[in-house]
């Protein structure tokens, strides 16, 4: 009735334009500085200002630094163009009304020609130095060629898509054609076409066209670079982005209706190329495993190329949870889209290939191969869900604190004895097989190609004590990347090694993960870690908890009062705090037939048995889905690069 995920990592983010006099308002410049009351104040300034621009068009805005170089406060009276105020403009300046001693400010002046040829102006700045007033000498020069405009925006382009050209038009009055060179451009910006060729024909014009295509929430900048008719033409280009590094997720029954505490979501499978697709609703988001695995029969429509070794024997992978259960399949290569999220392709600097696709495994119904069952994985064959009614979903979305499922692990030349992969070939001769990091499942997230690959935020709203029929709520990509993903007041758990909490206590006892650096041998036990790919608290055991099981639904907790245990957690970063896990009847909870989502739920991570005890040895501390109720839980991927923050083992936040 329930599964309990086991993280297979374990294993091993105008102005105004005001000709002439500009008004000096009490803002800006150095307004805060000291009045100096002895000496006197000096103006140093950066020098004359040279403009080109075509007819009508204003050019790049050019500033004039004015630095105070004397001993007392300089007090500005005005900032006018005293000639040449119909084609030079002071639209802005950062000098307020009085700058301190040795400080400086700008003022931004733009050239807008009204004819061809030869113009000047004079920047005049009067104040209360002794050489008042200062100037400074503009000189432009107004071409026959113009372009229509110095700035494209592009505004609410939703990340990992392109936006809508915008175009910029260069025009040619003069009676002979001008060259013009090949565009440059920079930041996520791309000429998509450009009808300019080398040359501008006399009295003609031609149209370079932009597009943006963000990776992440910016703000973005770049800059459109020509010269035409010997000119120097320079275009800023400016992006904002609309938030889509979301996706809704559910907590319902799932497919079966006796899934509680399933969380779904829906994903989207296409071929390597981009096309054709499938859309895979009902896919369990499980914080405790790493990739994607799809069931064979909720990818009807395309077809995706399955990893092999080159000589026609093929990669599949054998994927074991923490209940017995497990999946069988091959390892192929598609393009996996969730949200306004897409993988597609492995990071080059892990050995992807660009647009290749990001390994996922496909949950196949095919008999597990001989080999596989003899090595002790796999097995029993009662325990395969490769179908929707055993699965409880369409597949499951590991978005763990991993990039792949088991790294380093799993790439050693001589298998280790539990290594997940398997070459096999036709007839169904298999052998365990080391696999490269770029050829292991891939956490999707890992492989976006935005800046949202560090880790996910997943959100689930309070619920009443008792549960309720069903919950919405949020899994947002990326950790410190976008404006709605920033970790602010929780605190930050590392992981172990082992990807656990460092240790965990209760009741006077420490628990940490056996094997783990810094867990004693006399305080080792099976690992605290959060994941909400199981359905309930897994945790202790009855005699510890000094409560029972239930009768009817067996293998969950049935106490006769509802228990709060008060749980302490520690990171490897130090970090410590206390948690409280409410574990109610589950016998009464499963009363309400309609109810899917439960905050109270829970089982023993161990069962006694007539041959086994429980002990802090066997016991585990696994926080299911109950837990991320009313707690938003950031999950960081370990070895992350963009984003914050970043730890070498991953993290928790909450």
């Amino acid at each position: 009735m329930s599964r309990k995920t086991l993280s297979v990592a374990t294993l091993s983010g105008l102005f105004a334009v005001l000709v002439g006099l500009v008004v000096l308002a009490g803002c800006g410049g150095s307004n805060s500085t000291p009045t100096t009351t002895t000496g006197s104040p000096a103006v140093t300034l950066s020098g004359p200002l040279t403009f080109s621009s075509g007819v009508g068009v204003a050019s790049a805005p050019q500033s004039e630094t004015v630095t105070n170089s004397g001993t007392a406060t300089l007090t500005f009276t005005s900032i006018t163009i005293t000639t040449g105020s119909t084609v030079f403009q002071a639209p802005s300046n950062t000098c307020g009304t009085s700058l301190g001693a040795g400080s400086a400010c700008t003022i931004s002046v733009v050239f807008t020609p009204t004819a061809t040829g030869a113009a000047s102006g004079t920047l005049s700045i009067a104040d209360n130095a002794s050489d008042s007033p200062q100037t400074v000498t503009l000189s432009g020069t107004a071409t026959s060629v113009s372009v229509s405009t110095n700035t494209l925006q592009f505004s609410g382009v939703a990340v990992g898509t392109t936006s809508t050209p915008e175009s910029v038009t260069v025009s040619n009055a003069s009676a002979s054609a001008v060259a013009i060179s090949t565009p440059t451009i920079s930041g996520d910006f791309a000429i998509s076409s450009n009808s300019c060729g080398t040359s501008v024909a006399a009295s003609a014009n031609c149209a370079i066209s932009v597009t943006f295509s963000p990776v992440g929430s910016g703000p973005w900048t770049g800059t459109l670079a020509f010269v035409v008719g010997g000119v120097n033409e320079s275009v800023s280009l400016t992006g904002s982005t609309t938030v889509s590094n979301t996706v809704p997720v559910t907590v319902g029954l799932g497919f079966t209706g006796a899934y509680p505490d399933g969380i779904y979501t829906t994903v989207t499978v296409c071929e390597p190329a981009g096309t054709p697709c499938v859309t895979v609703n009902n896919v369990l988001v499980d914080t405790g495993s790493v990739g994607l695995r799809v069931l064979s029969s909720a990818l009807t429509g395309v077809t995706l190329s399955q990893l092999n070794d080159g000589s026609g024997d093929y990669l599949n992978e054998c994927t074991e949870y923490g209940d017995g259960s497990f999946n069988w399949g091959p390892v192929s290569l598609a393009t996996v889209q969730i949200g306004g999220e897409t993988a597609s392709q492995v990071p080059l600097a892990a050995g992807g290939s660009a647009n290749s696709g990001i390994p996922i495994q496909i949950i196949s119904n095919d008999a597990v191969p001989a080999a596989v069952t003899e090595s002790g994985q796999c097995t029993p064959a009662s325990a395969d869900e490769y179908t929707v009614t055993s699965l409880g979903a369409n597949g499951i979305l590991g978005v763990g604190n991993f990039p792949q499922d088991c790294g380093e692990y799993c790439t050693d030349t001589t298998p280790q004895a539990q290594d997940p992969y398997w070459i096999c070939t036709t007839t169904g001769l298999c052998e365990q097989e080391a696999v490269s990091i770029a050829t292991q499942v891939w956490n999707p997230v890992a492989a976006f190609s935005s800046s949202d690959t560090n880790g996910v935020l997943l959100s689930l709203p309070s619920i009443p004590a008792g549960g309720a029929v069903s919950d919405t709520g949020t899994l947002t990509f990326g950790i410190g990347t976008e404006s709605n993903n920033a970790i602010a007041n929780q605190t930050v758990y590392e992981l172990d090694d082992y990807g656990n909490f460092n240790s965990a206590t209760f009741d006077g006892v420490t628990f940490c993960t056996s094997g783990a650096a810094t867990c004693p041998t006399n305080e080792a036990s099976g690992g605290t870690f959060i994941d909400s790919g199981s359905s309930g608290f897994f945790v202790s055991d009855a005699t510890t908890l000094g409560t029972s099981l239930c009768t009817t639904d067996t293998g969950y907790y049935c106490p006769s009062l509802t228990l709060n245990l008060s749980l302490g957690l520690t990171g490897t970063n130090s970090t410590s705090g206390t948690v409280s896990l409410p574990i109610a009847n589950a016998q009464t909870l499963f009363s309400n037939t309609t109810f899917a989502a439960f905050d109270d739920l829970a089982a023993p991570s161990c069962i006694a048995t007539s041959t086994t005890t429980c002990n802090t040895s066997t016991d585990s501390w696994d926080l299911g889905l109950p837990f991320f109720f009313g707690r938003p839980i950031f999950v960081g991927i370990a070895g992350a690069t963009s984003g914050s923050p970043n730890l070498t083992n991953g993290y928790w936040a909450f």
